[in-house]
């Protein structure tokens, strides 16, 4: 009777470790495609993202490096055709684009690369002039030797350049350095907003004859980066004032006779 007893309690302790164990193991395999179905569907909504974006920087770089010219019309469908890719995530990149005055959308009537106005072009450059003598004036107390490296060799790489695009980059970011060293998150957000119609303007419009005024230019970039290094923040506004001042008049003359010539 006694080992009846024992094998029943055998018996029943196996059943229930198999059911135990049987109960992990589905648990086990519940959770892993749980977490599959999780990791499948943020992979999704990323490579989605991701996608909207690389369209952005695409169409932003012929834009800003002069492959679309000001004026020009952006076919949707074609776009969508070329890069196949839907709709939707064009879309998304296009406005973007517009609402950082890249792109010109009209209603029933399609989507253009936008042209530079004069007069809004000439009221950029007053604003970017006031920041960028604000920046000057906070970059002097907190500028380092290697920032003052790093500037001189911009302007040595700037002297050798025969390329538009590439003088406007290494010319924005000399200026970009400055403006950063203000250590004023909201002073560099604004000017990045500002930056995008004058560089437009200067690989659209610029007179073939640039090149003759680099001379002066570098004077100028000169002057602030020795103003800076004197740590002297008066010196650094009223250079940075002469400077944009010059670069505006030059190039809002190269911008109105273009649009005069169109006209």
């Amino acid at each position: 009777m006694c080992n009846e007893k024992i094998s029943i309690l055998v018996t029943n302790i196996l059943v229930i470790e198999i059911f135990c164990w049987t109960v992990n193991n589905r648990l086990s395999e519940f959770l892993k495609i749980k977490s599959h179905v999780m990791s499948t569907t943020t992979e999704f909504v990323i490579n989605r993202t991701t996608l909207s974006d690389q369209i952005y920087d695409y169409l932003r770089g012929e834009i800003l490096t002069g492959r679309f010219a000001p004026g020009m019309r952006l076919d949707l469908g074609e776009l969508v055709g070329r890069l196949k890719v839907s709709k939707m995530p064009v879309k998304e990149a296009i406005g973007r684009l517009a609402a950082e005055g890249l792109l010109d959308v009209q209603a029933q009537r399609g989507t253009y690369i936008s042209r530079v106005d004069p007069r809004e072009l000439a009221e950029t450059f007053e604003v970017r002039r006031a920041l960028e003598m604000l920046a000057g004036e906070l970059a002097a107390a907190n500028v380092k030797k290697a920032d003052l490296e790093r500037l001189r060799n911009l302007i040595a790489e700037m002297e050798k350049s025969t390329d538009v695009s590439r003088h406007l980059e290494l010319n924005f970011e000399f200026h970009t350095l400055i403006v950063e060293l203000s250590d004023n998150r909201k002073l560099v957000e604004t000017y990045h907003r500002l930056r995008v119609p004058i560089q437009v303007a200067g690989i659209h419009y610029r007179s073939e004859t640039w090149q003759e005024r680099i001379t002066q230019e570098q004077k100028e970039h000169s002057a602030i980066v020795r103003a800076l290094e004197q740590k002297d923040a008066e010196a650094v506004s009223r250079a940075i004032s002469a400077h944009i001042k010059r670069g505006s008049t030059s190039l809002l003359e190269d911008v109105e006779r273009s649009v005069t010539q169109i006209r």
